[in-house]
């Protein structure tokens, strides 16, 4: 307790709180398995059931995104999953599915088995990326979440350069059984990585709005140590009783007891305001049965990350016929390498632009380079076009993701931080799961050239509706 005293006091710098802990190390490795392993059997999936099981190409194509839609599903399940066994046994016990899942590809089951199988397999995948993402942005300090969640995003990015290149090479090379196996062995790393972890304090509360904010308070007490020697406890019983007096009368509470009367907000409080269109939207959905599984907060901007995905998902289903037909295939090979390399270069620094200067200034480039790194593409001749596209692309979608989940856990209170996590994912996989389906029915109609000067559009929306959102929001830079 003098400790936490003296760093309290005036003229006493209190350490700054460690980003590189053993649990953020460990979540951030089991997130880079778990998304080599999704991005390594994506790739080859399709011409898997093509050659193996002679399979249409429509039904072969739906056994990759059979995957895509397990995820979704379990992207509405894994918040009250967490909230009813906690985030550690559900996080161990995805990561072992996803171990013995992977392992059935090697068994050669019928098609309509590896359907079911992948099905199952998005599933644990979804409830795997939730979780952790839950546990390890939980354990990031609050004026570090921008450079934090920049640097575990780099485990995606990680993942899905080496994924689809060791996918493709060593299916092409060694056969489907060794890639499974390789996908089996990697998986199953993420299995001791769960069990290291060692998550933030216990924040899952059941029913009583009191009890939550009485946790809450006991948390940011306890985060911000003693705020003056002699008064800190008399205040924060004091402001407590208010809250809690407040909570049975359904108002809203102005602060936490931790921050009554100090100078500077504690970690717990310090995120970004809350918009006027955030709570219009809460207003509307937090009394519904959607509140169980939608945290309404971070709706405007997993929207706008939704749509950015939209756009991005054009380059998943038809970048390598469009580059093809130009006989820009051997560039096309290694786009997203290019493309991760941009990610995994701008990711750090763009988190910590986000943690000092807030959204606006990182954000708002990012969405123009989306969309010139569009325009790009549409109007390629050479490699060397394709590839500058690629680290444009790079750059903004990796931005608008990370700063995107920052923006969302730093408006979001530690006890509905899974459903926060939950939602932001639920919209990218929304953007990225219909993305093929309906420019499937646009392509044939206007061709690749123009299909990408619409994703530049959409990249455009994107950044407009942004502005938006961001326009309304109080005390944002």
């Amino acid at each position: 307790m003098a400790s936490s005293t003296a760093a309290a006091r005036p003229g006493v710098a209190a350490a700054p709180t460690p980003l590189w802990t053993k649990s953020f190390i460990a979540g951030t490795l089991l997130n880079f398995f778990i998304a080599a392993n999704y991005f390594m059997l994506m790739v080859v999936m399709t011409a898997y059931a093509l050659s193996v099981y002679q399979a249409p190409p429509a039904v072969a194509a739906f056994c990759a995104s059979a995957f895509i839609v397990g995820t979704l599903f379990s992207r509405f399940a894994s918040a009250p999953l967490m909230e009813r066994f906690g985030r550690l046994p559900v996080l161990v016990v995805g990561a072992v599915l996803e171990v013995g899942l992977t392992a059935l590809y090697l068994l050669n089951e019928p098609l309509m088995a590896l359907i079911a199988v992948r099905f199952v397999h998005g599933f644990a995948y979804g409830m795997c990326s939730t979780t952790i993402a839950t546990v390890v942005t939980s354990l990031i300090p609050a004026e570090r979440k921008g450079e934090g969640i920049g640097y575990f995003m780099l485990s995606v990015t990680l993942g899905s350069a080496i994924g689809p290149f060791a996918g493709i090479f060593i299916s092409n090379n060694f056969g489907y059984d060794a890639l499974f196996a390789l996908a089996s062995i990697l998986v199953a790393l993420a299995v001791p990585c769960a069990l290291l972890l060692r998550p933030a304090g216990k924040t899952r509360v059941k029913g009583d709005e009191r009890k939550a904010l009485a946790e809450q308070a006991a948390a940011s007490d306890a985060a911000a140590g003693a705020l003056a020697e002699g008064s800190a406890e008399g205040m924060r019983e004091e402001a407590e009783a208010e809250a809690l007096e407040e909570a049975a009368q359904s108002a809203p509470v102005a602060e936490c007891p931790a921050c009554a009367g100090a100078d500077a907000k504690c970690p717990s409080c310090s995120r970004v305001p809350s918009t006027h269109l955030e709570e219009m939207i809460t207003g509307k959905v937090e009394h519904s049965p959607l509140a169980r599984f939608v945290e309404a907060g971070v709706l405007p901007i997993s929207v706008v990350c939704g749509l950015l995905f939209f756009g991005y998902s054009s380059l998943l289903t038809f970048l390598t016929p469009y580059a093809n037909n130009l006989g820009l295939g051997r560039a096309a090979s290694v786009f997203f390498v290019a493309y991760a390399l941009a990610m995994f270069a701008t990711r750090p620094f763009t988190g910590r632009a986000f943690d000092r200067k807030g959204p606006h200034p990182v954000m708002l480039p990012a969405f123009v380079s989306f969309a010139l790194g569009m325009v790009l593409v549409a109007f390629m001749v050479n490699d060397w076009m394709l590839l500058g596209a690629a680290c444009l692309l790079g750059f903004g979608v990796g931005t608008v993701q990370s700063c995107g989940l920052a923006m969302a856990v730093r408006v979001t209170s530690d006890a509905r931080l899974s459903v926060a996590n939950a939602t932001f994912y639920m919209l990218l996989d929304i953007g990225v799961g219909i993305g093929p389906i309906l420019l499937g029915l646009i392509v044939p109609l206007i061709g690749y050239s123009a299909l990408y000067l619409c994703m530049a559009a959409v990249g455009v929306m994107a950044l407009l509706l942004f502005l938006v959102v961001a326009r309304t929001e109080k005390g944002v830079r």
